[in-house]
């Protein structure tokens, strides 16, 4: 089955969660989605995997900005 992932400028996108890399046990809503973002990586194995062309590609289209420019779906594995 082949797997698709999102790269721009040599990086790939990942989700960095810092809810679970903290060790606070009480966090509000709002902390929690300031804390949850996108972001690039050099780590190939860390970037988010998509199991399909057309659902990377929606994911891009589904979001806006200078963050997404250029970004391009490219193929992880077979």
């Amino acid at each position: 089955m082949a797997l698709y992932c999102i790269k721009k400028d040599r990086n790939f996108l990942t989700y960095r969660d810092q809810f679970n890399d903290s060790h606070t046990c009480e966090i509000s809503e709002l902390h929690f989605s300031m804390f949850n973002q996108w972001h690039w990586t050099t780590e190939e194995d860390r970037s988010k995997v998509f199991t399909s062309q057309r659902e990377a590609e929606s994911f891009i289209a589904e979001r806006y900005g200078e963050f997404f420019r250029g970004a391009e779906v490219i193929l992880f594995k077979l």
